[in-house]
């Protein structure tokens, strides 16, 4: 029997390290490529460990591209903005849904669920149309307003895990003459406090990350955002790898750090929702 149980372990142990060097091997594979020189990027056969390990990649990454510093700055402006408005807005609307006693609620929630089923690509012309002779064509509104003020998938996972929080609590907050706002901003937003950072943590990952809506509604260098401006440097510094690697490193590290801070609340919202 130990031998047995001996024997599972070392299979799970051997898959766990299969599975994390499979997963983590480009992103030590980038870091590698960061630390090189450009000359040790074209060696063959390829080493992995940098001798001699450098950071000059990072002067020069923001010596080729002036903007990198403000395009940096612009995404944590857009992805900070569209977390933070998504957690106000999303939870005010999934409260609605979940804890008030409207008679259309059903409908309109149905019809909320619905917009997650129309392809991006429908809404593309229509939407760049609007927003060029409403004036928001080359501004950040396209990229924080649609996602703050519409965004149903958030809406779903607050409203589901709203409606597994018991409505004794919200009797008894009318008891003592709280209305809804009291029972949204002191019972639901402290119970919610995982599912609300998770929240947080996926608006920002996708606004971050997103690459279309800049590309399409921004024109200016100057307004443009991080995933864009790694683009840029793909078409300018094409053969310095050392480069390239050091600003997708850049892209990625706030991600991590989030990720690496948050993980606590972010394990404890998607564990409460599954069991609840």
């Amino acid at each position: 029997m130990r031998l047995t149980n001996l024997s599972k372990q070392l299979s799970q142990y051997f898959f766990l390290i299969l599975g994390l060097g499979i997963f983590s091997g480009p992103l030590l594979w980038l870091i590698s490529t960061m630390l090189k020189t450009q000359e040790q990027t074209f060696q063959f056969p390829p080493t992995f460990i940098p001798n001699p390990i450098t950071l000059d990649a990072f002067p020069r990454l923001f010596e080729s591209m002036p903007l990198m510093g403000r395009w940096i700055a612009n995404s944590f402006a857009i992805s900070g903005s569209v977390g933070a408005g998504t957690l106000l807005f999303a939870s005010l609307v999934a409260f609605g849904f979940a804890r008030t006693k409207g008679r259309s609620r059903g409908v309109l929630f149905a019809i909320v669920l619905a917009t997650l089923m129309i392809p991006s690509q429908i809404t593309l012309i229509p939407l760049y149309i609007m927003y060029k002779k409403i004036g928001w064509y080359n501004t950040w509104f396209p990229l924080i307003v649609p996602q703050v003020l519409a965004s149903p998938y958030f809406i779903f996972m607050f409203r589901q895990f709203f409606m597994t929080i018991p409505r004794e609590l919200d009797e008894a907050t009318q008891m003592d003459g709280g209305g809804y706002w009291t029972i949204y901003s002191r019972v639901i937003v402290p119970l919610s406090r995982p599912t609300m950072i998770t929240g947080f943590i996926f608006a920002f990952v996708f606004s971050w990350t997103d690459f279309f809506s800049p590309l399409i509604y921004i024109q200016s260098e100057k307004l443009q955002t991080l995933s864009v401006g790694l683009q840029m440097i793909m078409g300018q510094t094409s053969h310095d790898f050392p480069v390239l690697a050091a600003g997708s490193f850049i892209a990625l590290l706030p991600i991590g750090c989030i990720y690496f801070f948050a993980q606590r609340y972010f394990i404890e919202g998607v564990v409460m929702s599954g069991i609840k």
